[in-house]
């Protein structure tokens, strides 16, 4: 039996910049197979989601058109469960198993794949194959796509070894079409979420309001945010109202891999010498934010694979703090408290803005960075929940729940680093900020709809008499201590409602305190630096 190659397909769901694709399309005389695994082991992980799984299909089906060429299939409007894949060989079964079967069938000469930077599971599977090609004599390339260094031995050589990475060619796009083979568990069509029973049932649902999937959609982003939005990124990006239009919104698509990282920066240089240029022949003719909103977007490229090279070089920071000296702190008995945690997930506080953009992220699966560190810092400081807690309910509702940056993330926002200052966001404070005339609380907590500016904020401070006309009552029966809820949960004095907020903030941040003052935190921390630190 003639050998083939296989191309095994993860988190970089695209045609273009691929390497495993352009390597096989211009060098390999052999029969190839593109495959893509709906994993058990990896569907198990409790921060998968039903989106998740709506938006790789969409990317499933945008690909395997984009290999078949003009003449594929087309779908019309109909659901993407009703597409046949004509070149992605997809199964729903074990990575190490299938490559057993299709090995029995034809030998497989070589494996080309991307390197992952995921969670514990990722990490396991990924060396389980490597003990299986060694075991039968198969060859197995894995390529960068992110800029990490795997086996990073010095800190200091990251930024080199990802500026090498981008200043690499990107990868030809190939045009030649792959074969299929039959195997156990595969699917002609994508399989829906409703079909994997790894996922509970609560966690099967899609998201509403969510961005579509696919190379198509990631390269129109792209191009409207190179040509017309990126204007106001660095003016527009911390407010929940301006950051949708805004920001790139490419998070998804660089999570899920439909567009390629050097891709992306890449074809940004391009635009800031475009605009350089321009700015030399009219002699800066009059000040733009043009290239000072590309340098901070291309900032936060560079930051995504810096968090992302923490996780590669620790994974065990998806379970441990990073600076052991705070690992009792939240996990006592008494600290968990099971209503503080529900209300928070729910959106359902009594914190207005809080509950806005919890609710905006249940029914977008996206919202703007700062929206998210600040409610992971009312979880982990006001309502003094553990960030190991919170970590699966965040990573499930974001579309782009990337390991790499929600691990350090956590920590860095829950003060757990040791080498980060203290967050605290004053929630009330944030929302008159970001959203002064109410237009983002009204959106997504509609009970508030006909509360004045003037109370939008701080709904609680609302006479009664008020309260009845705008039809917002609010229970003042019971008390608790620091969270408060409208609309027919507890709430606790309106007098004590900012002080609750303030009080709760401060005696978190004095417990933090009390352990960064001690001098083993401070030794242990110098360590976390040296491992982890921006430089």
């Amino acid at each position: 039996m003639e050998p083939i190659d296989v191309i095994w397909l993860k988190k970089d769901i695209r045609l273009h910049d691929h390497g495993p694709l352009s390597i096989i399309a211009q060098s390999s005389p052999r029969q190839c197979i593109v495959l893509y695994l709906y994993e058990p082991d990896q569907l198990c992980e409790k921060t998968v989601h039903g989106s998740h799984i709506e938006f790789i299909n969409e990317g499933l089906v945008d690909l395997d058109k984009r290999l078949y060429g003009n003449n594929s299939p087309s779908i019309g409007c109909k659901s993407i469960y009703q597409y046949s894949f004509q070149c992605i060989t997809v199964c729903y079964a074990g990575t190490a198993f299938t490559l057993q079967s299709i090995h029995k069938q034809r030998p497989i000469h070589q494996i080309l794949c991307h390197l992952e930077t995921g969670h514990l599971k990722s990490f396991a599977r990924d060396n389980a194959v490597r003990r299986w090609c060694r075991a039968n004599h198969v060859a197995i390339q894995e390529l960068d796509q992110t800029g990490v260094t795997r086996c990073l031995s010095n800190r200091d050589d990251f930024t080199k070894n990802f500026q090498r990475f981008i200043d690499q060619p990107l990868w030809e796009t190939p045009n030649k079409r792959q074969g299929q083979i039959n195997l156990y568990g595969t699917c002609a069509t994508p399989l829906k979420p409703s079909k994997i029973h790894q996922i509970p049932e609560e966690h099967k649902n899609d998201r509403n309001e969510r961005q579509y999937g696919g190379e198509t959609s990631a390269l129109s982003m792209f191009e409207s945010f190179l040509t017309q939005r990126a204007c106001n990124y660095s003016s527009g990006i911390s407010s929940p109202i301006t950051s949708w239009t805004s920001c790139s919104r490419l998070s998804p698509y660089l999570t899920w891999g439909n567009i390629s990282l050097r891709y992306v920066i890449v074809m940004t240089r391009r635009k800031q010498a475009e605009l350089r240029e321009f700015k030399k022949e009219t002699r800066g003719a009059s000040p733009s934010p043009w290239l000072r909103s590309l340098a901070s977007f291309q900032s936060r490229m560079h930051w995504r694979s810096h968090f992302m090279q923490k996780l590669e070089s620790q994974p065990s920071i998806e379970e441990q703090d990073q600076c052991l000296a705070f690992s009792h702190l939240r996990r006592q008995q008494g600290d968990f408290n099971p209503d503080y945690f529900d209300a928070w997930c729910q959106g359902r506080t009594g914190f207005p803005f809080v509950d806005a953009c919890m609710r905006c992220l249940i029914n977008c699966g996206w919202i703007n960075f700062r929206m998210r560190a600040m409610l992971v810092s009312f979880a982990t400081y006001n309502l003094w929940l553990d960030w190991k807690v919170i970590a699966p309910h965040l990573a499930r509702l974001f579309l782009d729940y990337e390991p790499g940056i929600h691990y350090p993330q956590l920590q860095m926002q829950a003060g757990t680093t040791g080498i980060n200052t203290m967050r605290v966001y004053n929630v009330t404070k944030q929302g008159k900020d970001q959203d002064p005339q109410g237009v983002f609380i009204r959106k997504y907590v509609p009970e508030l709809k006909n509360v004045p500016n003037e109370y939008i904020h701080e709904p609680y401070n609302m006479p009664t008499s008020l309260q009845k006309i705008c039809g917002v009552l609010i229970d003042n029966s019971q008390q608790r201590k620091s969270v408060d809820c409208l609309n027919g949960f507890v709430k606790s004095d309106p007098k004590d409602s900012t002080e609750d907020e303030k009080s709760s903030a401060k005696a978190a941040k004095d417990k933090l305190s009390a352990v960064r003052k001690q001098q083993a935190t401070k030794d242990e921390a110098k360590k976390v630096y040296l491992k982890h630190g921006s430089r």
